[in-house]
Order: C-alpha cells, then sequence, then structure tokens
C-alpha cells in the first residue's frame, strides 16, 4: 500500500511540474521580445544614461519571465558625492523611456523599478519624483529613507504609465540636460 501511495505522489509531483512548465512556455511565446527594428540596444541606453554628470547607473533586466510571468527591468541610481539631482521628474521619465525603447530581450510586463541612493540629507524621493512626472500615485516622502528610496512603476497592460508609454519599443528619448548640478 505505501509503495502504491509513492507511485501516486510521484506521478502528482511530475503532473504539477510539467503544468508548470508549459505555463511558463506559453508566457515565453506571449511576451514581446527581441523587436526587429525601433527603440536602442541595450547597450546604447547604458551609454546614453552615462552620459547625465553625477549619477553612476546600473541597468538590469531583459530577461525571460519569471515563473508568474513577469519581466521588468531594475535600474539603480547612485548619486556621486559632489553631486546632486536638481530635475527629479525629468530623470525618472528620461529612465523610464530609455528602459522602454530597449528593443533587446523582452518587454517589461510588470515593473519598472528605479531605486535611488543618495547623501541621507538631499531630500531626495525617487517615489514623489516618479509621482511628480505622474508615472505613478502621489504618496508622502519615506522619512528617514537614509538616502535610498524606490519607485516601481507599473506597466502591466491597462496601466496609466503603459498607455503613457505607447508600443514597445519605445522612441529613444533625448539624454535630459541639467537633471545634475554640481552642490
Amino acid at each position: 500500500m505505501a509503495r502504491h501511495d509513492r507511485w501516486i505522489a510521484a506521478l502528482l509531483v511530475l503532473g504539477a511540474t510539467a503544468s508548470l512548465t508549459a505555463c511558463g512556455q506559453a508566457h515565453r511565446r506571449d511576451i514581446p521580445h527581441d523587436a526587429i527594428s525601433g527603440g536602442q540596444t541595450l547597450s546604447e541606453m547604458r551609454a546614453a544614461v552615462s552620459d547625465i554628470p553625477g549619477l553612476s547607473i546600473d541597468v538590469g533586466g531583459g530577461e525571460g519571465p519569471n515563473v508568474k510571468g513577469n519581466t521588468g527591468y531594475d535600474i539603480a541610481v547612485t548619486v556621486s558625492p559632489g553631486y546632486r539631482i536638481t530635475d527629479g521628474p525629468a530623470l525618472i521619465t528620461f529612465l523610464t523611456e530609455s528602459v522602454w525603447s530597449v528593443r533587446e530581450g523582452y518587454m517589461p510586463n510588470a515593473q519598472i523599478s528605479i531605486t535611488v541612493k543618495d547623501d541621507a540629507g538631499s531630500g531626495f524621493d525617487a517615489s514623489f519624483a516618479a509621482a511628480a512626472a505622474g508615472w505613478i500615485e502621489p504618496r508622502e516622502p519615506v522619512p528617514d529613507s537614509h538616502g535610498f528610496t524606490v519607485a516601481n512603476i507599473n506597466v502591466r497592460d491597462g496601466s496609466p504609465a503603459r498607455q503613457r508609454l505607447g508600443d514597445w519599443p519605445g522612441d529613444v528619448p533625448a539624454v535630459p540636460t541639467d537633471v545634475t548640478a554640481a552642490k
């Protein structure tokens, strides 16, 4: 009897694994990826964002969907000592549109996450800047953020950000000027 129960359990595990694998494969076919034209490459995007003085920017994303079928990008911005962000909404808009314009890899279908590490006393809040730019709903700045703030922009079908971004890959945005300045 115990041997029979083990066989049933093994079959259930195999069936569940096959089902999850099939679901993951279906998601991969449904998500646009590797556009033939339009937009820019990830290398071109990285070169463009590196042109902003006083910022170090690391971009990750474009990989295949996770188990839930979600894809996205993570952008980590570090403000160099001696610099400050002077136009947060313009910076957040540029980064969001830049990622949306990357034609390589998978189109982001869940979120674009932008983290900013700045001096604790700078007062900069990525979510406040994203709300001011109209990418997310307004909220109160995070007290005691120690200079680390996050803006998560929802780019799911039907979201306001997705409607604003339009078709993927989007147009390549111009690198903004005067979004940073020396202190």
